[in-house]
């Protein structure tokens, strides 16, 4: 999936969450009014039950699915998928999900402070990684992240540890694993473990400050990728001994 398309698809994703999560709740309201609905009790039920608990519901996760279907074939044309693809952006995704759900089901709640300090760090590593996915990366003769090796070993550290982060930091994922599963042992595994996960990736300090600066040298290092100078591929020592001898 080449740039065009894919930035088409992913406003397409993000205009149908923002459509479920800002514009459904008007519309059930509109409805109410106009059908006279609320002077009889219980009246209104079943149009609650069709837009809030069968519409909303499915428009969010078909968003989800758009933009998650999207990254993968972008990736895939890009030949990224293996590295980048099923470990990485599935993570991000997976640890996205919660706060994308609450959003939808709350919007007003994202303009407060205080969801804003709780945002996930690996819903921050999937929208810088998109946004760069969105670069015509295909148009020039560098490969995409084919930088130098020390910018490509900094992007995949830097990526597990998002992902890492991700999974420490989802409450969720000990209960969605063991349901998943059907393994309630896993559940108890993920609980165990998820704390002393979170203990290395603070540092031991507790604090989101050594993800944030993860989060910050990933974003440099894909911007160094965008720089031609930066992300041009190294020659190696037999390329240049080759070009000397034909000189």
């Amino acid at each position: 999936m080449f740039a065009g398309r894919y930035l088409w698809w992913m406003l397409m994703g993000i205009g149908i969450f923002m459509f479920a999560a800002l514009s459904l709740d008007y519309i059930t309201w509109l409805m109410i009014q106009l059908s006279g609905c609320g002077d009889m009790a219980g009246a209104c039920e079943p149009v609650l039950r069709l837009i809030s608990g069968m519409l909303k519901p499915a428009c969010i996760w078909a968003a989800i699915g758009v933009l998650f279907m999207a990254t993968l074939l972008r990736l895939h044309a890009l030949s990224l998928i293996w590295f980048w693809g099923r470990p990485i952006v599935a993570v991000w995704f997976v640890a996205s999900t919660p706060i994308l759900l609450f959003v939808a089901a709350d919007a007003a709640a994202l303009t407060q402070p205080a969801t804003l300090a709780v945002l996930p760090v690996a819903l921050l590593f999937l929208a810088t990684f998109v946004t760069y996915l969105m670069f015509a990366l295909e148009d020039g003769d560098i490969l995409p992240l084919a930088a130098s090796v020390p910018l490509r070993l900094t992007l995949r550290l830097t990526a597990v540890y998002g992902a890492l982060a991700g999974l420490a930091f989802m409450p969720e994922l000990s209960r969605v694993a063991g349901t998943l599963l059907d393994m309630p042992a896993i559940s108890v595994v993920i609980a165990l473990a998820q704390p002393y996960l979170q203990t290395v990736l603070t540092l031991g300090t507790g604090s989101m400050a050594p993800a944030y600066a993860v989060l910050a040298a990933f974003i440099a290092a894909l911007a160094a990728c965008l720089l031609p100078h930066a992300a041009a591929p190294q020659p190696s020592r037999s390329a240049i001994m080759l070009r000397r001898s034909r000189r």
